[in-house]
């Protein structure tokens, strides 16, 4: 055998396969990348094989590396443990690694952010915006320790899911729109509007294009933004319509600055909901969270819809 194994050996091997390439784990973690070069080259001497192909800039786990990964996994799982073996109350310790898309991080995390921080300011927390679905990937392969999605509800054998709140979405467009609601009359018809959207895998937006879809309406085409304040914006100025969760657009509908466009059969329910895989051990600082949000969960609201 080669060089000895370490911790830190194990979370650079970690984070190489959550970031995807060792100048990102590099970025992240704080180090060189020799060294986190340097790390992985240790693990590998230890185990006498290669852990990675690196093909150009992409890199692909080896046999030898799918295998030690859940190991690694375990290892870290228990150290963390060990690590919090002193810990209690005001004490808590640790890492927080939290996945949610944008729209619940800017419209219902705050409170909750700061509470936890607030209690626990030795806690170091982490913040991953993205679509639903990966935030959903990020819990099952355990790049995150608890996610928050926007979508319809549902269940999955190896996560536990509390539905928080029922989320309307809604259809909106600039006070000069022409466009005031979608019905059968659209119906396998073009119509004039650009359908402002983020990203492909965002929910409401797949809801939205199967909304669509069925009906065989088309919109003049579709821009893609990155942000929902940035989406807003262009739909203030006339660009286009967007199809968003109500509460990121109840004051600018409030305010008249948007209007609601009402479509003909409505969407399916859409709910902001939090989970964790059910085999993560629950450290103090996960279960201090989780509790938090589900307190501040109750006082939620949204909006009931009127046109």
């Amino acid at each position: 055998m080669g060089e000895t194994m370490e911790i830190r050996h194990f979370v650079t091997f970690k984070k190489v396969i959550e970031t995807g390439s060792f100048t990102q784990a590099a970025e992240h973690l704080g180090y060189t990348q020799s060294t986190v070069t340097t790390h992985i080259q240790a693990l590998e001497e230890h185990l006498g094989g290669p852990l990675f192909d690196r093909m150009g800039r992409k890199i692909k786990l080896t046999d030898i590396g799918s295998k030690l990964l859940p190991y690694v996994k375990e290892v870290l799982d228990t150290y963390e443990k060990i690590e919090s073996i002193t810990t209690d109350g005001e004490d808590i310790r640790g890492d927080l690694k939290i996945a949610a898309p944008e729209s619940l991080t800017v419209y219902r995390l705050e409170p909750i952010l700061k509470e936890f921080r607030n209690n626990f300011p030795h806690v170091n927390i982490s913040l991953s915006n993205a679509t639903c679905g990966d935030n959903k990937r990020s819990i099952l392969n355990g790049s995150a320790d608890v996610a928050f999605v926007m979508m319809p509800e549902f269940q999955d054998s190896d996560l536990i899911v509390h539905s928080l709140l029922d989320e309307p979405i809604v259809l909106v467009g600039s006070p000069d729109c022409s466009l005031n609601i979608l019905d059968n009359s659209y119906k396998n018809q073009k119509i004039s509007e650009c359908f402002l959207a983020n990203e492909k895998e965002c929910s409401y937006r797949v809801m939205f294009e199967e909304y669509l879809g069925v009906r065989g309406i088309v919109p003049s085409q579709t821009m893609e933004l990155w942000s929902i304040e940035a989406i807003k914006r262009c739909v203030r100025s006339g660009l286009g319509i967007a199809c968003l969760p109500l509460m990121t657009v109840e004051d600018e509908i409030k305010e008249g600055r948007l209007k609601m466009i009402h479509c003909d059969g409505g969407f399916k329910q859409v709910f902001s909901q939090v989970a964790y895989h059910k085999n993560k051990w629950i450290s103090p600082a996960l279960s201090a969270f989780i509790n938090i949000t589900l307190k501040h969960a109750k006082d939620w609201s949204s909006e009931k819809i009127t046109y």
